[in-house]
């Protein structure tokens, strides 16, 4: 028979080791964040160098290092397949955030529409990290052309059989589907759409008057008006847009179903661990809202955006579902 002090000495070790186990268990996930990032941060633009996502993406880089402690950014520019190309990358890396997908409004809530066989879906195959620069869209004519002014614009819609050619960087673009949804609540005018190979050639066209609209992002939109050449009629937004104060909503000049942002952000590969996701977040965040960089996107038309990863999450869930019927309505689809 064991004596008393024998038995309470089993007891304790008996709780030690419970104990221990439990801490055990405790500590696993937090070592496992302490080891994020592990290897360096592979950042893939669907774009090619110096567009507005490389760009965006060269500017937050050094401080994305900084607030993840980890070497330069690894930046990658897959262009090409709507997307498909740099997302098939991605889908092919591990889950675990060394990976990132910066790509804009189109990528997340357009292509998967729009190409028949895309090859990724946002809402299926990627995790959202976070939204974190928003631009709304901007009315654009030429100053000399039939459509400078909002009562020229009005009367033209009005007019049966008055012709409209509006421009877009393609087909299947922001620009291309405003166009479309202003010509569905136009009937009596005759809209026609000319599609351009991206940005430059677009805006050639409309500061040489080649077309009689154009719709851009303000960034864009700014910088065709410092040609003297192009006049913004209406901001496609809600409110009234801090970088064009004078220049009326959609809304305000009888449009007001004409709503759309161009954004940029940030996505992972679904099944991330979420405190990756979070940390993501946090860094990314942290790194638009540095004073350098902040005061680089607003000079040029940027508003930041702060919205947590399950919200980033159901607005591109909503905003796929409000561009399908659209897409769908145009006719256009891509192999």
């Amino acid at each position: 028979m064991k004596p008393p002090y024998a038995k309470r000495a089993l007891v304790l070790q008996a709780i030690f080791s419970a104990a221990a186990v439990l801490l055990g268990c405790n500590t696993a996930p937090l070592q496992a964040q302490d080891t994020f990032p592990n290897k360096p941060i592979r950042v893939m633009i669907p774009f090619p160098p110096g567009g507005a996502i490389d760009n965006f993406a060269r500017t937050i880089g050094p401080e994305l290092s900084a607030q993840l402690g980890q070497q330069p950014l690894v930046i990658i520019n897959k262009p090409g397949g709507g997307s498909q190309i740099a997302a098939a990358d991605i889908l092919n890396s591990p889950a675990d955030g060394h990976t990132l997908f910066v790509a804009q409004t189109g990528d997340f809530s357009v292509n998967p529409i729009l190409y028949k066989n895309s090859n990724y879906l946002p809402t299926r195959d990627f995790d959202g990290v976070a939204m974190l620069l928003r631009a709304p869209l901007v009315m654009l004519a030429n100053v000399a052309g039939k459509l400078n002014g909002v009562k020229s614009l009005r009367d033209t819609l009005a007019t049966p059989g008055g012709s409209v050619f509006y421009g877009s960087f393609g087909p299947g673009t922001a620009p291309h589907l405003l166009g479309h949804i202003l010509s569905r609540n136009s009937p009596g005018a005759k809209f026609t759409h000319i599609p351009y190979k991206g940005f430059p050639p677009a805006m050639q066209a409309i500061v040489t008057n080649e077309v009689d609209l154009l719709f851009d992002a303000v960034p864009g939109a700014l910088n065709m008006m410092r040609t003297g050449r192009v006049v913004p009629l209406a901001v496609a937004a809600a409110q009234r847009n801090s970088f064009l104060p004078n220049v009326p909503t959609t809304a305000e000049i009888g449009l007001p179903y004409l709503l759309m942002d161009f954004w940029i952000g940030v996505a992972v590969k679904k099944g991330t661990p979420r405190h990756i996701v979070n940390r993501l977040h946090e860094a990314l965040d942290k790194a638009v809202a540095s004073p350098e960089n902040l005061k680089k996107f607003t000079d040029i038309g940027y508003s930041r955006v702060t919205m947590p990863p399950e919200q980033f999450d159901g607005f591109i869930r909503a905003e796929t579902e409000k561009m399908r019927p659209v897409i769908v309505d145009t006719g256009v689809s891509v192999d």
